[in-house]
């Protein structure tokens, strides 16, 4: 697979998102999708993961970079499985408009493209001892505390102080202390 960088998402006829209804297309507007489609999206450098492909020109274009690094981020925000994840893309036009593929005729994520990407990040880092998934969220960390609205100077005392103590405690415990 050879690495072509996803510089351009021109809008089709059959784009989704221009069959949506004003309403919709409100709702859609004021949902995650929208900061994730604009602060965290164009932020994901793919020329990170170019080394992961072939230099050969005539092999098969690699799937969009960025479409797989956000689908990652996705999938650990909302805590979904592969196949929820797949599924989510699939039918699920806030993933689409977030990952900036609403204008595809069908999605460029299939049931092994997360499992083969992690597959050549795995390779990849076994024989550099680079990991190059944490070098891209590390970079995008800042865009994901804007796109949260994270405030970086408030510490979260709570979580650490809990944590310890739900360890300890059966699940019956908890809910009755709670």
């Amino acid at each position: 697979m050879s690495f072509v960088q996803n510089s351009a998402q021109q809008i089709s006829f059959s784009d989704k998102y221009s069959s949506l209804s004003a309403r919709e297309k409100k709702f859609l507007e004021n949902s995650w999708a929208k900061g994730f489609s604009d602060i965290v999206f164009p932020a994901i450098n793919e020329e990170r993961f170019a080394v992961l492909f072939s230099d050969n020109p005539f092999s098969r274009p690699n799937t969009p970079v960025n479409i797989i690094i956000g689908a990652f981020f996705l999938k650990e925000m909302f805590g979904l499985t592969d196949d929820d994840l797949l599924e989510s893309i699939l039918f699920d036009i806030r993933f689409q408009y977030a990952l900036h593929t609403t204008s595809f005729t069908e999605q460029p994520f299939s049931d092994r493209t997360a499992s083969r990407f992690r597959e050549r990040l795995y390779h990849y880092e076994l024989e550099t001892g680079r990991d190059l998934l944490k070098e891209e969220m590390v970079d995008l960390a800042e865009k994901m505390v804007e796109f949260m609205g994270i405030n970086p100077t408030i510490k979260r005392m709570d979580s650490v102080m809990i944590a310890s103590s739900c360890k300890k405690m059966s699940r019956l415990e908890i809910v009755y202390t709670c």
